[in-house]
């Protein structure tokens, strides 16, 4: 695999492990709660752990604009390199 390749996986894979470690982190904290609510914890303990759930699922969702970024050049590298061997080969 060529330098540009890497770099190209590099930018895509990084936005994409940044969401999917926010989804991790939310869900880690829905099941908490869920525990809680299984212990019979208090409300609003458990209605904070779900607060913190939607707190990542929405910082998942709304990625930066660096990540943005990242995403954009690291699909336009690949794109790139799609039509060079498509022209080449």
């Amino acid at each position: 695999m060529t330098k540009a390749g890497l770099v190209s996986d590099a930018l895509i894979l990084a936005p994409a492990i940044w969401a999917c470690s926010f989804l991790l982190r939310s869900r880690w904290y829905e099941r908490e709660a869920d525990r809680l609510l299984a212990r019979d914890a208090d409300e609003h303990t458990v209605q904070l752990k779900r607060e913190e759930a939607r707190y990542y699922q929405d910082f998942a969702r709304v990625m930066p604009n660096y990540m943005l970024a990242a995403l954009t050049l690291g699909l336009a590298i690949r794109a790139f390199l799609i039509l060079q061997a498509m022209m080449t080969g």
